[in-house]
């Protein structure tokens, strides 16, 4: 089958904002430090986590930049160039390629959502138009749109799709797409609960949003597997899905996950409007529910 074109915790990183909507890329530079740092084997850049849909396309390629120039020669990044529509994703992805990105992702498009042929007309102009692997990103909570294993092993026919990175948080689902692709593939979970059963069932890596908080755990977890030691693993999986409920159960994920990390000492600014900073009592709430995990460092 070949060797998967990436492997292990893949970062879905937060891009720190200020007060007005800017990006810190102070803050960016030193939140990509801290992960390397802690271990972690690669980036998401402006995905879901990095609330790439929130910003314009000229702060999306300054973001992307700013990930790679620090990542560069050390892990390897993914960009996400997902928009509503073709010609912003080919722009993106022309971008992220001149810039070094290792490989581009996309979501399905959202609000107005193509049919099954025009959805593989789209990924396909997208992959035509860089030399760069390109991952179909499926997340249908958030957009709309479930991108099945039958439309997936469609998309395989191009030949610059490469992968999946699926974020359904249906194991079965996943499954399938492992054992049906009609070519070799890169599979890359997103649900950060299923991430031992996925590396079980086949996956070969996890983009991870609790990585930004705590990528020590999420990189344990990857090389308990690797050691198979699953009891070890799961021990690690009962705590990432402790952090994850604790991270994913407030007014916003974005804004928790930040608080968290500032927590940590790592400066990730605030999140985009229309998303809202967390409030005095609901930091207090947080740092409470971490100490009681023994992760409020």
């Amino acid at each position: 089958m070949g060797k998967p074109l990436f492997e292990g915790v893949l970062t879905a990183i937060v891009t720190p904002f200020d007060s007005e909507g800017n990006v810190d890329f102070d803050a960016l530079r030193d939140v990509v430090r801290f992960q390397i740092e802690s271990g972690i084997h690669g980036f998401f850049a402006c995905g879901t986590i990095g609330e790439g849909v929130l910003m314009s396309i000229d702060q999306r390629k300054s973001v992307a930049e700013a990930i790679i120039r620090e990542a560069i020669g050390k892990v390897p990044v993914i960009v996400h160039v997902g928009t509503t529509n073709t010609n912003e994703s080919i722009s993106l992805a022309k971008h992220a390629e001149q810039v070094g990105a290792r490989a581009v992702g996309a979501i399905t498009p959202f609000f107005f959502k193509p049919d099954v042929e025009g959805l593989i007309d789209h990924y396909r102009v997208i992959a035509e138009s860089v030399n760069i692997p390109v991952f179909a990103y499926n997340i249908p909570h958030m957009t709309g749109f479930n991108l099945t294993p039958e439309i997936f092993r469609m998309l395989c026919a191009i030949e610059g799709v490469v992968g999946i990175k699926d974020s359904s948080g249906n194991l079965s689902q996943l499954q399938e797409i492992i054992e049906t692709a009609p070519k070799p593939i890169t599979v890359i979970n997103g649900a950060d609960e299923l991430f031992l059963a996925a590396l079980i069932v086949g996956a070969n890596a996890e983009i991870s949003g609790v990585a930004n908080v705590a990528p020590e755990l999420m990189v344990e977890l990857y090389e308990s597997v690797k050691e198979s030691d699953y009891a070890k693993a799961l021990k690690l999986q009962r705590k990432v899905n402790a952090l994850k409920r604790i991270l994913y159960g407030g007014p916003s994920n974005i804004a928790l996950i930040k608080a968290a990390m500032e927590l940590r000492g790592v400066k990730a600014g605030l999140p985009r409007k229309p998303l809202r900073p967390i409030k005095p009592d609901e930091l207090t709430r947080l740092k409470d529910k971490l100490k009681a995990l023994n992760l409020y460092w």
